[in-house]
């Protein structure tokens, strides 16, 4: 680890390592650790821009957007394939990182240093290949949350680590990770500075789910969307999306997206929120 010593990247080129996982070739497990150089909102793959104030980034993995800066640790790991259920992803991609901070997880989108969440963590995934992304945002010195009372963080205040345990080595910190991980540090050549766009369209129907909120709507080509804070395997979610523009009944479609085999999804209770805010949307948008 010395002779990669504190890495420090740009918040666009965070947000477009996620992408950039997703496409470029991989022969073996791989984790890529550095600190963010600027301030920025990322927001998560099914989001887009009205789902926060200002200006944001899109990320490539799902879930909640989130708040990084100087004092966020960014960490990613990337496997080119997920050989047990897709149910565990979060908590199996968890469980070093949980050893490496002595944290703990509750199930949820975040982690838990003494009843505080202290990082988003989130995935991406294709069922077609089960490659895998796992990303966490650490909230070193610069807190990560957009909201404290997100109902997904169950009254728990977010906090920054420094903030519990007074300052830390960074260097050590990032040791301990790469670690944990016992994986190769993959060092990314510059990715350019153009993350994929957002859709410009407002939603237009909402419903609340598990972690946080389900939308429904259409983009800029007037194409049907579904899209919110839930994590879940990106082509399923196309499946789903290219089945309303068919035509097909919303609950048959749900079902036949997303309970295909080796398909992803996390923060939805319900396929019904799918199909009801499908309904609603098309009914809106005849």
């Amino acid at each position: 680890m010395s002779a990669l010593g504190v890495r420090q990247k740009g918040s666009k080129q965070i947000a477009l390592a996620s992408h950039d996982a997703m496409t470029r070739d991989l022969a073996r497990p791989e984790i890529e650790i550095e600190f963010c150089k600027d301030d920025a909102i990322l927001v998560g793959a099914f989001q887009r821009a009205c789902d926060v104030s200002g200006p944001s980034i899109q990320r490539g993995t799902g879930g909640c957007a989130v708040r990084v800066g100087p004092g966020t640790l960014h960490v990613m790991v990337v496997l080119p394939t997920f050989d047990e259920d897709e149910s565990v992803i979060l908590n199996r991609m968890t469980r070093p990182l949980l050893r490496a901070l002595k944290a703990r997880y509750f199930g949820r989108d975040w982690i838990d240093v003494e009843h505080h969440p202290i990082a988003h963590v989130c995935f991406a995934h294709e069922r077609a290949t089960r490659r895998t992304i796992f990303e966490a945002f650490i909230a070193v010195r610069t807190p990560f949350a957009i909201r404290d009372d997100r109902p997904s963080y169950l009254g728990k205040k977010p906090a920054t680590l420094e903030a519990l345990r007074g300052k830390l080595d960074d260097e050590a910190l990032l040791k301990s990770i790469t670690d944990a991980y016992g994986m190769p540090i993959h060092e990314p050549p510059d990715l350019g500075s153009q993350p994929t766009a957002q859709s410009s369209q407002p939603w237009t129907v909402s419903a609340d789910e598990a972690i946080g909120p389900v939308h429904a709507g259409f983009d800029d080509t007037a194409r049907f969307r579904i899209g919110g804070e839930f994590m879940a395997s990106f082509d399923a979610v196309r499946d789903f999306e290219d089945r309303i523009a068919r035509g097909e009944a919303p609950e048959e479609a749900a079902n036949s997206a997303f309970t295909a085999p080796h398909t992803a999804l996390f923060g939805v209770r319900s396929l019904e929120t799918f199909a009801k805010l499908a309904r609603l949307a098309c009914a809106a948008n005849p």
